[in-house]
């Protein structure tokens, strides 16, 4: 059965915090065995709102092969 542990959502305001996001959404990949970074980026689209899912979408289209790693530290730099 599949874990029922739902991901917060990041929108890349102020009062929000990228490494505890970060921190989280690590959690529960290991938590879950998730270990494909294609799943990882499928999980982590549904997670991200607002700015943050636009600037991850334009990331991700001008960078088609990059790791989940990658796209963090590029969302951190946005972001942080």
């Amino acid at each position: 059965m599949a874990s029922a542990i739902k991901l917060s959502v990041f929108r890349g305001v102020e009062n929000e915090e990228p490494d505890q996001f970060w921190f989280v959404v690590k959690a529960v990949w290991e938590d879950q065995g998730v270990t494909d970074d294609n799943i990882k980026k499928a999980t982590l689209v549904s997670t991200l709102q607002d700015r943050v899912l636009t600037r991850y979408i334009k990331y991700s289209t001008d960078h088609l092969n990059v790791g989940i790693a990658t796209i963090q530290d590029a969302l951190n730099k946005e972001f942080n």
